[in-house]
């Protein structure tokens, strides 16, 4: 029986990431010419929610670690903290989903 913690540790939301980017990398190369691009269209969707899980992740594990709204905000060139949560609001959802896909249902703050 596997035990899963309430709540997911830094090292859960890291690896989360860390998947998702992988997944990114299988699709980023699947449309070559302006024609492919209609064929593939269904992979860009994949490729751009799997970024967005991603780094929805690597928020919950930096936030998780201890660091700021702030930081995250300075680091992804939002004016301020707020900014940064309204705009990661999304793929924090996406990521919550992800880690429950990889490791079951948990229980957030």
């Amino acid at each position: 029986m596997t035990v899963t913690p309430e709540h997911p540790t830094p090292g859960d939301w890291w690896v989360t990431a860390d998947q998702s980017l992988t997944l990114v990398g299988h699709h980023t190369d699947a449309a070559h010419t302006a024609p492919d691009l209609l064929a593939t269209l269904s992979r860009i969707g994949e490729a751009r929610r799997a970024t967005d899980h991603a780094l929805g992740a690597a928020v919950h594990a930096l936030l998780a670690s201890g660091r700021t709204w702030d930081e995250i905000a300075d680091a992804l060139g939002h004016p301020d903290a707020a900014s940064a949560r309204r705009a990661t609001a999304p793929a924090l959802d996406g990521a919550r989903r992800a880690l429950d896909r990889r490791i079951g249902h948990h229980h957030t703050a």
